[in-house]
């Protein structure tokens, strides 16, 4: 139970050292940290607490989201993007009919291209050019240079 819930609402008419003391409680509510979640027994969620734990280890660091917008921007303007977003309304009818063929196709194309290797063929170069079109490499560019603050640096003086 809060501590500002403590004190009586039903006087109408509140003296200011009455209101004084209830906003009080309600900033000790307001800074006072929630409980921690209740222990599990260490043979059954031993992995979620070392996921909780890596996770707001990853929030802390500065460059994650720049990164993750990033690589959302790149792929937003890729071009498989693109044919996926065209794809979409075909395959969500057919999935919603025939579930298990769009899955058995789906195993059947990826079996396919582990068999192929079709990336094999081209070389690394080739496919990190593929991958980083010059455009894709100015808007990078770009994009670093937008997230980055500007440093304070004093006004400049105009001569007279």
């Amino acid at each position: 139970m809060p501590i500002a819930d403590r004190i009586d609402d039903t006087a109408l008419p509140l003296t200011p050292e009455q209101r004084l003391a209830q906003s009080r409680l309600a900033l000790l509510d307001a800074l006072i940290p929630p409980p921690p979640p209740p222990q599990r027994s260490r043979g059954t969620g031993s992995g979620q607490g070392v996921a909780a734990r890596s996770a707001s280890v990853l929030r802390k660091l500065p460059w994650l989201d720049m990164g993750r917008n990033m690589a959302r921007r790149w792929w937003q303007r890729h071009p498989l993007h693109a044919a996926g977003q065209l794809a979409h309304p075909l395959l969500q009818g057919y999935a919603s009919r025939h579930p298990a063929k769009l899955v058995a196709g789906a195993a059947a194309a990826g079996s396919v291209l582990a068999l192929t290797r079709p990336w094999r063929l081209l070389s690394g170069t080739a496919l990190l050019a593929l991958l980083l079109r010059t455009s894709d490499v100015a808007d990078l560019i770009t994009t670093l240079a937008m997230s980055r603050p500007e440093p304070d640096s004093p006004p400049r003086k105009e001569m007279p």
